[in-house]
């Protein structure tokens, strides 16, 4: 996926979740499972 195809969202981390998973609540209220990945995870 090239960084033009990318959809970006501001959300609040509500739970931390095992292996470096989150569920976070996005800003129009829906909640989503994330984890970490490339420059972050280090």
């Amino acid at each position: 996926m090239s960084k033009e195809e990318l959809i970006e969202f501001e959300g609040t981390v509500v739970e931390l979740l095992p292996n470096a998973t989150f569920r976070v609540k996005l800003e129009n209220d829906h909640e989503i499972i994330a984890h970490t990945a490339g420059k972050m995870r280090k």
